[in-house]
């Protein structure tokens, strides 16, 4: 089953992002509060990593299913792979690293939203 075929949970993480920037480096922090929840399919024009720090995810890259990650780990995605998460555990933690020293953002070249069946 490719990622596109699942569908977005009701509860997706609400104010537990928060953002660092120190020389260069960009550090996004998600923590989503249920299992079974989906961080979008997305990509970006450079590789970088995603730091699963607590709980567990499964990962597609490209709408392949590349593994099961449990804490603590490092995923390492490849510039303009698309990629998304699944929680496997409730109170998943992941630290998105990013360098953004080329334009000072982090670039996303595509972001594909998940909606609920009707």
């Amino acid at each position: 089953m490719g990622c596109n075929n699942l569908v977005r949970a009701d509860n997706q993480p609400v104010g537990g992002i928060e953002y660092f920037s120190a020389d260069g480096v960009h550090i996004m922090q998600i923590t989503v509060p249920n299992k079974g929840t989906l961080i979008p399919q997305h990509s970006h024009a450079y590789d970088h990593t995603t730091l699963v720090t607590s709980g567990a995810v499964k990962v597609w890259q490209d709408e392949v299913l590349t593994g099961e990650f449990v804490a603590p780990t490092a995923v390492y995605i490849k510039a303009g792979v698309k990629h998304t998460f699944e929680t496997l555990e409730d109170n998943t933690s992941l630290y998105c690293i990013h360098n953004i020293s080329r334009k000072g953002v982090v670039e996303v070249l595509e972001e594909h939203q998940l909606v609920g069946e009707e």
